[in-house]
């Protein structure tokens, strides 16, 4: 069965960079595993990832940027949830405003992904201009400039209650049935009224 290829990994295999059995290897590491494409070839020794940077960054439509120090505001950041942006490996660094249209530049590893940009530009309602950089300086970016969460915590436990004990109660779970000192102790609990006769008897033959 032949596998759905993407346009970086079009774009490779027509470039010569890369053939079709790693292609094809490429894209079933990707859909097993997840991930990116690029990523995968990455991973499978096929390329080093400068070189697929240096290559799509040939093409000129796409822009590389340096994230490195890059303070982003937190209204720029802040547009996607933290885990969102991290499982998606991509870095809002910019954010602009003409009339009614907002524009958001953010950085991935692979500004050729089409469905990733439809994706960011449903979640955030703005247009996406895609810019290129490594994996290490978006995950540092990100680790720079998403907001440390307060850590949580720890649950309560739960107030345990002591057994109350009755200094009035006798306990005779441990007598012996028949054993004549348990008559004598029955006899001398009547005797002052600490048990009728009918609790007596009730203990005798429990």
């Amino acid at each position: 069965m032949k596998l759905k290829t993407n346009r970086l990994g079009e774009m490779l295999l027509e470039a010569g960079m890369i053939d079709q059995f790693q292609l094809e290897s490429a894209l079933s590491m990707q859909r097993n595993l997840g991930g990116r494409i690029g990523s995968a070839i990455v991973k499978l020794g096929y390329l080093p990832e400068e070189t697929i940077m240096e290559f799509l960054e040939s093409q000129s439509k796409f822009s590389r940027v340096s994230l490195q120090d890059l303070e982003i505001p937190l209204s720029v950041i802040s547009v996607l949830p933290a885990d969102k942006l991290k499982h998606l490996l991509v870095a809002p660094i910019e954010l602009r405003q003409s009339g009614h249209e907002k524009t958001l530049r953010i950085a991935m590893t692979d500004p050729t992904n089409q469905k990733l940009i439809s994706d960011l530009q449903f979640a955030t309602g703005c247009r996406i201009l895609p810019v290129l950089a490594s994996e290490d300086e978006i995950r540092s970016a990100l680790e720079n400039n998403l907001p440390v969460e307060p850590p949580q915590p720890p649950p309560s436990e739960p107030v345990r209650q002591q057994a109350t004990h009755d200094p009035n109660m006798v306990d005779f779970s441990d007598l012996p049935g028949e054993d004549p000192r348990l008559d004598r102790l029955l006899e001398i609990l009547k005797q002052k009224g600490v048990l009728s006769a009918i609790d007596v008897e009730r203990v005798k033959f429990d």
